[in-house]
């Protein structure tokens, strides 16, 4: 199966795993964080600014960076992840502070890629506040491809990646300034704190529902 929770497998500790996504298609490399409520497969993580994050449209479909550092999965591999049956979300963020919290949803998905990779997402409880829900049924952009509804290029403007709406209430493929700066190009999740001050670090993880 295609995500780390898939009981025919056995994963004793977190780190990097092959799995078989249920399309048929390509096995991938992942990074499972292996936690007493399940094993989640993680999709992007954000820690120390050594990976540019300000990339196009390719390299954000196929996926770029070091899965045990920083990296991005790929818009292709998450939707081919997540396609088949309920999955839910887990956002963990780290703020200069050495604040953590989270947001986490019951739902989420993104379509295939002629739907822009299309962002569904529902269901939220945790202490971060919901800053995703804005960017719900939003397609995803690059700064080489603008599918958001602002009159301006939000992923050129606000220099990421991310499911613009016009523009964003998060943006955690933004630039990773030093952590605590107050900056709408900021890796950001404007409820956190209600402002737009980079984080430190996030993850972004998604597992299958219950």
């Amino acid at each position: 199966m295609g995500y780390c929770g898939d009981t025919s497998q056995f994963y004793p500790v977190s780190g990097e795993y092959v799995i078989q996504p249920s399309d048929g298609g390509a096995q991938i490399t992942v990074y499972c964080d292996i936690r007493e409520d399940g094993n989640w497969t993680v999709i992007q993580r954000r820690q120390d600014g050594s990976v540019n994050f300000y990339r196009n449209w390719t390299e954000y479909k196929e996926g770029f960076g070091n899965l045990n550092t920083e990296f991005w999965l790929g818009n292709e591999q998450i939707n081919r992840i997540t396609s088949n049956g309920s999955f839910e979300l887990l956002v963990e963020m780290t703020d200069h502070l050495d604040v953590i919290k989270f947001a986490r949803y019951s739902h989420f998905g993104i379509g295939p890629e002629d739907s822009n990779y299309t962002l569904t997402i529902s269901g939220y409880t945790g202490t971060a506040g919901d800053s995703l829900a804005y960017h719900n049924g939003q397609q995803f952009s690059t700064y080489d491809k603008d599918n958001d509804k602002s009159s301006s290029n939000c992923a050129e403007y606000r220099k990421g990646a991310w499911w613009y709406n016009a523009c964003h209430l998060s943006n955690l493929n933004g630039l990773y300034l030093t952590p605590g700066t107050d900056d709408s190009t900021s890796t950001h999740w404007w409820h956190f704190n209600n402002k737009r001050k980079s984080l430190k670090k996030t993850v972004m993880m998604v597992k299958r529902a219950p």
